[in-house]
């Protein structure tokens, strides 16, 4: 059986803590303050059951941040109103809170009915059903009791325990998450956080992260309701033994979660509603505080639609957080007012690892409102289409969607599947991109390209650190490699040499420049193996020589010369002849000087140094001292 947690609400002094004593036995004030002036400050709790908790939570307008700490995990709720006051500002607010944090089921307590008459009580309710209308209380069954003379007591446990078989099991994204709402320690044992298990599994011995921090925590021990267990499920108060921390580098709001899943964030994108009753309108960049669960941080409230949002309305926007936050897709959160704090609504987060997003900008509008389905496959075909040529990893997008791992691999295969997804290898993962990104980013090389050639029209082609920066959107290496890769092996991009090129494309010469090349060759040939370096060629040109060096690269790359060094060059069958009579030469003597080989091919110590260099590095001799040998 699933664990259940039941949380109370109503205003202050209507009886909350008293009704769970008369319910449970328990008195979940246990504070020193709370006992001297009989209001419950901060959340208690009452194991009521072996699957069932009770989450016992402020009314006081002052502890509303408690408030939201309790209830923010809770299935069921248990309002509470007193039948001689009827609903007091906190029964609205408590009302709009549940509301904004999506709890489904609740039963509600008219509690105090020994202090009225029948006819009053019986107002008291009809007014309450008018109040519910349009939520999750609308229809909602009501209870007279009095936790003093246990009148209704007995129906009001009957009640809960339907309600309570009616519950839907949590779903379970398979990922340990756990949201701190305390922190103490005990003697002999050291640091202990409590929480409800969002989702997932916790052992003993395990190693979690703690969020924001960073900092990797080892399970020591684990209770469930007071006992020792093995596992935490999901669903359960869990109370978590943790080594290696102290207990003041904890707090209430911090998160416990499996490793490599979370990070810490400091924007959020989210669909934002405000309360019909809200106090007052909410304008664009306005400062609030942000309730995600237990934690509370302050963020600017970036409206995406309108300049203004007013009581009723919602709006897509992106909370900008003045300290770290930590959250995931689907997580509700509760916005309060910055001064006076004043509840003013709530949502749901779309996204909690975006970027900053420009207002009124269709695509990202699109996006989120896309985003806001809950189809999976789709929310994260969605994701890899707003990433661009950055590609994820599946755990990479398992934690920005909230899913487990096993989840997001068969959602990327449905994407692969249905061509929506394109997946490659990068150090040492698979990391996927949109289909669309990675089309785009294909059409966008070979369009790189054919500029680079338009532009270059003598050179051979564009080396890979070139062209990167000249693809529009500067992808990351790594698919950038990927994609060229995919060019190369389609044969719509080619090598020449360590350089790429369009598989069309060819050197092209203007008429002074094919000119200045016949001339380059004829000198060169006349030459033999003392020829013209490129400076005495353009000295000698009967065409303007401000092109000679762009023509002898393009010759070099075409294979018509060949280059020594910055300034020599040689045709290549100048140089096979050398060769030739250079083996012939060392065949017969086994080593040649230098001098012997300047006069063996006729040329000047200019040349020859060069040329048995060349020879040196084309592996056919070998230097050893002054002369040189045949390789091998």
């Amino acid at each position: 059986m699933s664990h259940v947690i039941i949380g109370t609400a109503g205003h202050i002094d209507h009886g909350k803590t008293a009704l769970i004593k008369a319910l449970t036995g328990i008195d979940t004030d246990t504070l020193p303050q709370e006992k001297d002036r009989g209001v419950t400050i901060d959340i208690g709790f009452a194991y009521w059951k072996d699957h069932v908790t009770i989450i016992d939570v402020p009314g006081h307008e002052r502890f509303v941040k408690n408030m939201v700490t309790g209830v923010c995990t809770v299935d069921l709720a248990l309002f509470v109103v007193a039948a001689d006051d009827g609903a007091m500002p906190q029964t609205r607010e408590h009302l709009g809170i549940l509301n904004l944090l999506g709890v489904r089921r609740g039963v509600v307590a008219l509690n105090k009915v020994d202090l009225v008459e029948p006819d009053w009580a019986e107002l008291v309710e009809e007014d309450l059903r008018d109040l519910f209308q349009g939520t999750f209380l609308d229809g909602a069954p009501i209870v007279p009791v009095s936790s003093v003379t246990g009148e209704g007591i007995e129906d009001l446990t009957t009640l809960l325990e339907e309600e309570i078989g009616k519950v839907e099991t949590r779903p379970d994204g398979g990922v340990f998450r756990l949201p701190v709402d305390r922190v103490f320690s005990v003697r002999g044992f050291g640091t202990v956080v409590t929480g409800t298990v969002l989702s997932g599994r916790v052992r003993a011995k395990d190693v979690v992260m703690l969020q924001p921090a960073d900092h990797a925590v080892r399970v020591r021990g684990v209770q469930v309701h007071g006992r020792e267990v093995e596992t935490a499920l999901v669903g359960h108060r869990a109370a978590i033994n943790l080594a290696d921390i102290e207990v003041d580098e904890v707090a209430r709001g911090d998160l416990l979660a499996q490793r490599g899943y979370f990070s810490s964030t400091y924007m959020l994108d989210a669909r934002l509603r405000l309360l019909k009753d809200a106090p007052t309108s909410l304008k664009n960049r306005a400062r609030v505080h942000l309730h995600l669960g237990p934690r509370d941080v302050l963020a600017r409230v970036v409206l995406l639609e309108a300049d203004e949002l007013r009581p009723g309305e919602s709006q897509l926007a992106q909370f900008r957080l003045e300290s770290r936050g930590v959250a995931a897709r689907g997580d509700r959160f509760v916005i309060r007012r910055y001064s006076p704090v004043q509840t003013l609504g709530g949502g749901v987060v779309l996204d909690a690892q975006p970027v900053k997003h420009r207002r009124f900008r269709k695509d990202v509008l699109e996006r989120l409102r896309g985003s806001e389905v809950e189809d999976p496959t789709r929310v994260l075909g969605l994701r890899l289409k707003a990433a661009g040529f950055r590609a994820d990893s599946a755990r990479d997008l398992a934690a920005a969607l909230g899913l487990s791992l096993s989840e997001t691999d068969d959602r990327l295969r449905d994407l692969l599947d249905q061509g929506d997804a394109f997946g490659f290898r990068h150090a040492g993962e698979a990391v996927y991109v949109h289909s669309d990104w990675w089309e785009t980013l294909l059409t966008r090389i070979t369009e790189a390209l054919s500029t680079y050639h338009d532009a270059n029209p003598l050179k051979a082609g564009v080396s890979h650190s070139e062209l990167r920066p000249r693809v529009e959107g500067k992808p990351p290496t790594g698919i950038f490699e990927q994609a060229v890769d995919h060019l190369l092996s389609e044969e719509i991009v080619l090598h020449a040499g360590p350089l790429l090129r369009l598989a069309g494309h060819r050197i092209r010469f203007s008429g002074d420049q094919r000119r200045i090349r016949e001339e380059i060759l004829a000198l060169l040939q006349a030459g033999r193996a003392a020829p013209p370096d490129l400076n005495e060629i353009g000295a000698n040109l009967s065409q303007d020589s401000g092109d000679v060096p762009a023509v002898a690269a393009a010759m070099q790359a075409m294979g018509e010369i060949v280059r020594l060094d910055e300034n020599l060059v040689f045709p290549p069958c100048m140089l096979d002849e050398i060769e030739q009579g250079l083996v012939g030469y060392l065949r017969r003597n086994r080593e040649m000087s230098v001098s012997a080989f300047r006069d063996l091919v006729g040329t000047t110590r200019k040349y020859a140094v060069p040329l048995l260099n060349y020879f040196d590095n084309r592996g056919v001799t070998v230097r050893k001292g002054d002369v040189r040998v045949l390789a091998g």
